[in-house]
This record gives C-alpha cells, sequence and structure tokens, in this order.
C-alpha cells in the first residue's frame, strides 16, 4: 500500500514538474509578445523586444534590446533603444486574478533620438505622447484593458538616458544627458492599470522632460554662438576704431611762403591775334554770279 502511494505521489509530483516546466516556458514569450504588440499598438511604431528573463519564484527578471520605432513623417530610424530593463516583482501577486505587482523597473542607459524640422517644431516623442494619449481612449485600448492583467507599478527609474538631437542647430549635432526620472504608484489609485495607460504615462514623463533638456541645451548653444559673434566687453580695441594717420609734408624753407610760378623764356612771344576778315562790297544788281568750280 505504501509503495502505491509513493509511484501515486511520484506520479503527481512529475506531473506538477512537467506543468511547472510548461508554464515557465510560455511565460517568457507571453512577456514580449504582450509589450511588442501592445506597444505597438498604443505608439503606432514598430516595437521590439530582444529577450526576456523572468523568474517567477524569485520575481526578478530583465528585457534587453527594446527598440522604439519612430511615427509616421520622423525619418530616423527609432526614437528610443533601452539594452537592459531590471524588474522586480511581488511574486506572490503573480498568482490569482488581482493586478501584478512590479515593486520595481529601472530603465537603464536609455539612447534617445529628438528629431524635429526645428527647435520649434513637435518633436517624434511629442509626437508618439499624443498617440500614446489618444489610443488609451479607444474602445480597442479599452477591450485590451479588460481582458489583460492589470499592473501596479511601486516605483519606475529612468537613469544613465542621452539624448541626440537631430534638429538643425549651428554648430552641428549634440548629445545632451537625460535627468533621472521617478515616477512611483502607478495604477496604484485605480487597482492596477492596463497596458495602455502605462505605455500612456511613460510616454509622457518621457516626452515632457526630455523636452525640458532639449530646451535648456537649445538655450545653452544659441548662447554661446552669441557669446562668440559679440564684442569683447570695452568696445574693439583703439586701433580698430580708427583709421591711422597720414604723414605731414615737409614744410617750404624760411621766404618760402608759396610755390613760384615757371620762368618764363626770352624767345617765346605773344601769339600774333588772326586778322579780321574782309568785308567785300556786294556785286552791282543783274550781275551775274560766276558758277562754283567744277560745273
Amino acid at each position: 500500500m505504501s509503495k502505491k502511494l509513493g509511484l501515486a505521489l511520484a506520479a503527481l509530483l512529475s506531473v506538477a514538474a512537467i506543468t511547472l516546466w510548461a508554464l515557465l516556458a510560455r511565460i517568457e514569450p507571453a512577456i514580449k509578445s504582450a509589450i511588442e504588440t501592445e506597444g505597438a499598438l498604443a505608439t503606432q511604431t514598430q516595437v521590439l523586444v530582444g529577450s526576456v528573463e523572468f523568474s517567477p519564484f524569485t520575481g526578478a527578471g530583465a528585457l534587453g534590446g527594446l527598440t522604439v520605432g519612430n511615427p509616421a513623417g520622423f525619418s530616423s530610424p527609432y526614437a528610443v533603444v533601452v539594452d537592459r530593463i531590471a524588474v522586480q516583482v511581488e511574486s506572490r501577486s503573480i498568482l490569482g486574478s488581482g493586478p501584478v505587482v512590479v515593486n520595481s523597473a529601472t530603465v537603464i542607459a536609455p539612447r534617445i533620438t529628438y528629431k524635429a524640422q526645428s527647435p520649434t517644431a513637435t518633436s517624434n516623442l511629442e509626437a508618439i505622447k499624443k498617440i500614446a494619449q489618444a489610443y488609451a481612449a479607444t474602445p480597442a485600448a479599452i477591450r485590451a484593458g479588460s481582458t489583460a492583467r492589470k499592473v501596479i507599478i511601486r516605483e519606475l527609474t529612468i537613469m544613465g538616458g542621452s539624448i541626440t538631437l537631430d534638429i538643425p542647430l549651428p554648430g552641428g549635432a549634440l548629445t545632451v544627458p537625460l535627468p533621472p526620472l521617478y515616477l512611483a504608484n502607478i495604477g496604484a489609485s485605480t487597482n492596477g492599470a492596463t497596458p495602455p495607460e502605462i505605455i500612456r504615462a511613460v510616454c509622457e514623463a518621457l516626452a515632457d522632460e526630455a523636452k525640458k533638456a532639449v530646451s535648456a541645451a537649445i538655450a545653452e548653444k544659441l548662447k554661446s554662438v552669441v557669446d562668440i559673434l559679440k564684442p569683447p566687453a570695452g568696445g574693439l580695441p583703439k586701433g580698430l576704431l580708427s583709421l591711422p594717420s597720414l604723414p605731414k609734408l615737409p614744410s617750404p624753407p624760411p621766404g618760402l611762403s608759396s610755390v613760384p610760378s615757371p620762368p618764363s623764356s626770352p624767345d617765346m612771344k605773344p601769339s600774333p591775334s588772326l586778322p579780321s576778315a574782309i568785308r567785300l562790297p556786294p556785286p552791282p544788281d543783274g550781275f551775274p554770279l560766276p558758277p562754283p568750280p567744277g560745273f
């Protein structure tokens, strides 16, 4: 009897192990597929995830190679590239039907391309933010949120990021640091947030913080250009304000007040005046005039 119970227990453990292995084998591809699908719908861009690692026993996980493309109208190949995102999930929240609680999510060293036609034009990040805001209110997003597990993110940190400005600027391209960004309790007040709502919250915070950093960098860049063109304090050097004076001619020797006139030659005589024309008397009446020569 005890032997049969031992065999039955071993069989149950084997089935449980196989089931758990199959479940774990599906978790990581499911996470990858959900991020790529929901991300593409919410941002209208291509969203790719290179790898997913997750342990339901410890709740530790990581995403590698996350790439977010650009919306229509922007030629840059991507908007955001992240090599690694580390997450820590509350393990017991995975079981059941309530919201999954993410205690921490850390986005490490994102590389952001800030694309715009001019410093005052709408950037690619602002365009993605507006798309995500509009999508979160659509019936499709509401339906997707009703079927998916909701999520609460206690702490979301974006750190070590950089922004490359793809904007026509004097002096060429410019790369500036992205200040650290902290978000807390996403979805906590509504018993969890849907994937479109989480994407909207992250896009809003990232676009707003990036715009502040870019505006400050552009202002500093223009100020440095103006400082280069501005004359130094106190005005230009005196040598550049006036032309050098011409050298003075030597004064004439004493007794000579003016330049003498050229001497007259003794052989020079005044030109004789031309004689006046001789006035001939008129011909008598009836006297024919001689024809002109050659007639």
